[in-house]
């Protein structure tokens, strides 16, 4: 937990201020920062949340840490740990669609984007605030626009589902999963009652839940969307792993083999593919 201490300071805490949060000692995160005691998963969960992002970024050893909190950003430094926070948003208007679909970006993830639209690949690879990895076909997409959260939200077309603007941690979208398998064991009681509360509040149904955390969502250049659940995720983890591949014009399909059937899917006429990140970043397929 080496990190957590770095984490700390840059989100301007307190050992004290941290135990408030968590309702322990101060003592109790002094150990955890010196190393003579170790948090349980409950305990790094809480601090996931706290710090807007998972367990593996605050077991992770890179220089850095994606958080959904918004940072201030000022002159780039070469520092041990480098926060990557919420920037703004990316908004996605299919040719075949009336609307743009609006994703919550970090600022790493806006400085590539605007980078790699002005070059001449097809393919675009993006990671989301609301658990979403995506592939991107540039020639199928009507228009992209990246808002920064400072802006003004784009007129008559700034259509939201529920977690498309800020987004949250990615640690609370595996308990969501977790929590939607009737797995609550190693959930804190305080994200379950969060997770509890933003089900009543958003009115989220199952199928909601699903599309946020277990189905892969492929739409086409007129806007079509089927949403599917892949029999094994290991194939869409090497869909991801390799996704450059698409530029290649001999890979004229993509292939998603899901419980509704096998799909082959004419890559020239995708728009987007989305799949959740905690499933892609899963290494524990038994739930």
């Amino acid at each position: 937990m080496l990190r957590l201490k770095e984490l700390r300071a840059k989100f301007n805490m307190t050992q004290k201020d941290l135990a408030g949060y968590l309702d322990m000692s101060q003592q109790a995160i002094a150990k955890w920062e010196k190393g003579t005691a170790e948090p349980t998963l409950k305990n790094l969960r809480e601090l996931a949340v706290i710090f807007g992002t998972s367990v593996d970024d605050l077991l992770d050893n890179s220089r850095v840490v994606k958080t959904s909190h918004l940072c201030v950003y000022g002159p780039k430094k070469k520092e041990a740990l480098e926060l990557d926070g919420f920037w703004g948003n990316l908004g996605i208007k299919v040719k075949g669609q009336e609307k743009s679909r609006w994703y919550p970006i970090t600022r790493n993830t806006y400085e590539r984007i605007y980078t790699e639209l002005q070059n001449e690949k097809k393919w675009i690879y993006a990671e989301t605030l609301n658990n979403k990895s995506l592939l991107i076909n540039k020639p199928s997409i009507k228009k992209f626009s990246l808002v920064d959260d400072a802006c003004d939200a784009v007129p008559n077309d700034w259509n939201l589902q529920w977690d498309a603007y800020e987004g949250n941690p990615d640690e609370f979208y595996k308990c969501l999963y977790e929590y939607q398998c009737g797995i609550t064991a190693d959930i804190p009681e305080k994200l379950l009652k969060g997770i509890e509360e933003t089900i009543r509040n958003e009115k989220l149904t199952d199928e909601d839940i699903s599309k946020s955390v277990s189905y892969i969502t492929v739409i086409d250049s007129e806007g079509n969307e089927d949403n599917l659940l892949p029999l094994e995720w290991f194939e869409i983890q090497q869909l991801y792993t390799w996704w450059e591949e698409l530029e290649d014009k001999d890979n004229s399909s993509i292939i998603i083999i899901s419980e509704e059937g096998d799909f082959f899917y004419n890559s020239a006429e995708l728009a987007i593919i989305e799949a959740p990140l905690n499933q892609l970043n899963s290494e524990d397929d038994d739930f």
